[in-house]
């Protein structure tokens, strides 16, 4: 539910970007949203983005591509960026800026789309775009096909997906460090489906989908999420899902991650209490990740009514203050060089010299995923 005080309190306090998703998003005001926005383009935190997702830096840095990686310029942390400043497929700044990544994905057209070697790229970048609110139509057919094969899969509730101890015992040419491992996928779930398996990345992008209005687009991805949304989920599938066996006859195998566990789902009180800061956070609980999937997950209406999310909010609602704003410990809200999945890139644009960014950024991310709960 939206506080109107508060969005007037975020509205004469905050800075330019948190001005105007406070009026478009929150308040659905347009024409008051219209009148912020020429001070959200000027503000240098929106120019710095938008020239970072218009670069071809990562190949510069030697990323793996354009598309994934750690690095500033690679789409899946400047895209995210521009839309955590406001920035979406209705404004031409934008659209010009992702314009590579669009043209992209047109050569991602030809069904299916999650068994080809370029998978795991045509899932980040269309995902990226739709998140971003980029009406183009071969990104439109890239989601709905992405959708209804993780649809196909995910209807089976199926969460036994490893081979067994002895079916690992005979795999040949395992690299040394992936022995001990128990987390085989089975080859023939990847040969039915492809690339099935719902991703962090699919998450990210697919509630823009729920914008069509079709009842049937609706139930498939209700159903993706009902299969990520349980215990079974949770215990039975490895955080990062695993070791993929790509082609066992050529015995070519491939660390998975990315997948979209919810952080904390069996102790959310734990995850809090034995959270880590920073760079020595990697495979230990890290706030910032899980606020991060919280703001993803409060679009989806089955992930809203989860115990999790409940305790979630729960929890979150002790850093409120008196005066009905909310102030999170400064470290929870990063902003530097990393995976904006990892929650490196918190920030809404505030300038952190200001002495009250970190209540306007708390209370500002309190309204976002109070909004549909």
């Amino acid at each position: 539910m939206i506080d109107i005080k508060i969005c007037e309190w975020l509205i004469d306090n905050a800075d330019a970007p948190i001005r105007y998703r406070v009026a478009r998003e929150l308040l659905n005001d347009e024409k008051t949203a219209k009148k912020f926005e020429a001070g959200l383009l000027e503000n240098p935190s929106v120019d710095r983005w938008l020239k970072s997702l218009k670069s071809d830096e990562p190949l510069q840095h030697g990323a793996m591509s354009m598309e994934h990686g750690s690095i500033d310029s690679c789409l899946e942390n400047a895209m995210y960026k521009c839309v955590r400043l406001g920035l979406h497929g209705g404004l031409p700044q934008l659209v010009d800026s992702a314009s590579y990544y669009i043209d992209a994905v047109k050569n991602y057209r030809d069904r299916p789309f999650r068994n080809k070697y370029n998978s795991f790229t045509a899932i980040l970048s269309a995902s990226l775009l739709g998140m971003a609110g980029i009406e183009d139509k071969a990104v439109l057919e890239c989601m709905l096909g992405l959708l209804d094969e993780m649809y196909a899969f995910a209807k089976q509730k199926n969460y036994d997906i490893y081979i067994s101890e002895d079916e690992r015992a005979k795999l040949a040419g395992v690299p040394q460090n992936w022995r001990s491992r128990n987390d085989f996928i089975k080859y023939e779930l990847i040969d039915e489906y492809g690339f099935c398996f719902p991703l962090v990345y699919d998450i990210m992008g697919m509630y823009t989908l729920y914008g069509l209005g079709d009842a049937d687009i609706n139930e498939k991805i209700d159903t993706v999420l009902s299969y990520i949304s349980n215990d079974d989920f949770h215990s039975k599938i490895a955080d990062g899902y695993g070791i993929l066996i790509a082609d066992p006859k050529k015995k070519i195998y491939h660390g998975m991650g990315w997948s979209p566990h919810y952080p904390g789902w069996f102790n959310l009180s734990d995850y809090f209490e034995e959270s880590v800061i920073g760079a020595g956070h990697v495979g230990k609980p890290y706030i910032p990740r899980l606020l991060f999937f919280a703001e993803i997950y409060s679009c989806y209406p089955i992930a809203v009514k989860t115990k999790w999310f409940s305790e979630l909010i729960e929890y979150l609602e002790k850093y409120k203050t008196e005066s009905g704003t909310y102030k999170f410990p400064k470290e929870w809200l990063p902003e530097k060089t990393g995976y904006a999945v990892g929650g490196f890139h918190m920030s809404y644009g505030e300038n952190r010299r200001k002495k009250n960014w970190c209540e306007i950024e708390s209370t500002f991310y309190m309204q976002l995923i109070k909004q549909k709960s």
